[in-house]
């Protein structure tokens, strides 16, 4: 369900020439992962969340929402869904779900993509 009209996309996903790296940048929390291809760079971001979530909720004084800057949160508008089989394998790893000695690279031709991201703590 959409609130407010806002987009439900909140996380963008971006191949970084400068640092070689895919880029996974969640809007609202201003985390990012990082990996050698989409799906790694998700589940690093995923990792992060889940990560930051639970101190948070260990520590009430720790803030977790802050905005993405406004140059990433224009890179979304041209960036396209991500597959969602590429979304369930990175959840997947993040919480071990995933054999460990099976590999999926999910490169892609440097292209921009969104998707949503929300963590359960």
């Amino acid at each position: 369900m959409r609130k407010n009209n806002k987009s439900k996309y909140n996380c963008l996903i971006y191949y970084s020439p400068e640092d070689e790296r895919w880029i996974a940048h969640s809007l609202h929390t201003d985390q990012i992962g990082t990996g050698e291809c989409v799906t790694e760079a998700l589940a690093d971001l995923i990792q992060g969340l889940v990560n930051l979530f639970a101190l948070a909720a260990e520590h009430p004084d720790i803030e977790i929402f802050r905005e993405a800057p406004q140059d990433i949160k224009r890179m979304i508008r041209s960036a396209r869904p991500l597959p969602g089989e590429i979304f369930d394998i990175a959840y997947h790893r993040v919480h071990g779900d995933w054999p460990k000695d099976f590999a999926v690279s999910s490169t892609s031709i440097k292209r921009k993509f969104k998707t949503e991201v929300a963590v359960a703590v």
